[in-house]
């Protein structure tokens, strides 16, 4: 029975743990097709004349925001991009040298986004704003050195700067560097904790099997919150201490707030098995099964409830139909071990 075990664990583990299960939707603007290259160096031409020049500019700027909020991003910048060929103040240029750098990071042109927020900090020098939002699209590259000089940058000229102290936390939690990046989490004033800054800080503790302090993190959250998220990720963590009664009310709590995820339905399901709950264990499968039927988890987990419950010639038939169902080598590896085990009986 412990090879069993371990072979089930395995299997789980592999299939979910780490696991992304968010699927890309399309929910972002639609843009246009030129590149923003192209866009850059074809600015909408202006010409204002002095007398109607604050009127002009007010409605030029009304329709690059028009452009923007309706997604059109290039045809933004095209209008501020013909803005700039006129005289303007420095105030006015910082502004719209930070608009266009806020453009191309929505349109994920970094390259473009960190010239001009570069041109705004040529003006502004000591602004905080512009370097945390250098190291944001920095770490969005994955340029860990660059986003740590300017998030410390930015905190150099705001010791305060709740924005700077979430990205060098962020910086460090991306590399998996998990005891840094609480250093700078743990800097953050709670009333300042979001979703993401409390999921990555439980993270962090967990990765450091520091599970006391992650639940001292997301309970008091979520006396507040009604995250399902973190509610699944609570649960985890006492499913993993064996706990396993408080990870099925937190479990059950998700299912009302979301009841289509097929996820919490395979891990509630070994949780029954863990607890001998067979017919509860064979309920949740059968629900994750009639959610997707193409994980070779779910006849294994089948395989292994029948097995249990005395049932030979139906586990055997769920196992291969999981043997066939399998993607990778690991899972049919693990897979064929219980084919074997049961062949055996």
């Amino acid at each position: 029975m412990n090879s069993l075990r371990i072979c089930v664990i395995s299997l789980i583990m592999f299939v979910f743990v780490g696991a992304s299960f968010a699927l890309k939707a399309d929910l972002e603007p639609q843009r246009d097709s030129s590149s923003s290259k192209a866009v850059a160096e074809s600015p909408v031409e202006v010409d204002i004349a002095a007398k109607n020049k604050k009127e002009k500019l007010k409605e030029l700027e009304l329709l690059a925001k028009s452009f923007a909020d309706k997604g059109f991003y290039d045809r933004a910048i095209n209008v501020y991009n013909g803005i700039l060929r006129q005289k303007l103040p420095k105030k006015k240029l910082f502004e719209y040298y930070v608009k266009i750098g806020d453009l191309h990071s929505l349109n994920r042109n970094y390259v473009f986004s960190f010239d001009y927020y570069k041109k705004a900090l040529c003006i502004r020098k000591k602004s905080s704003q512009i370097m945390v939002k250098i190291g944001y699209i920095s770490l969005e590259e994955n340029l860990f050195t660059l986003a740590e000089k300017a998030f410390l940058d930015a905190l150099k000229t705001d010791k305060h700067s709740i924005e700077a102290k979430i990205g060098m936390g962020n910086v460090f939690y991306k590399q998996g560097v998990y005891a840094a990046a609480l250093e700078y989490y743990n800097k953050i004033p709670k009333e300042f904790y979001d979703r993401e800054v409390v999921k990555k800080i439980a993270d962090c503790y967990i990765n450091l099997n520091k599970t006391d302090q992650a639940i001292a993190i997301l309970e008091p959250f979520l006396k507040e919150h009604d995250d399902s998220e973190l509610i699944f990720d609570l649960g985890m963590i006492y499913m993993n201490r064996s706990d396993y009664n408080t990870a099925e009310d937190l479990f059950l709590k998700y299912l009302k707030m979301n009841n289509g995820n097929f996820k919490v339905y395979v891990y509630l399901a070994s949780l029954y098995d863990l607890k001998g709950e067979s017919k509860k264990a064979l309920k949740m499968f059968n629900k994750a099964y009639a959610i997707d039927s193409s994980y070779a988890v779910v006849d294994f987990m089948r395989a292994k409830v029948a097995y249990r419950s005395g049932r030979i010639s139906e586990a055997k038939a769920y196992a291969n139909e999981a043997y066939n169902k399998a993607k990778t080598t690991f899972v049919k590896d693990q897979i064929q071990k219980l084919v074997k085990y049961l062949n055996s009986k």
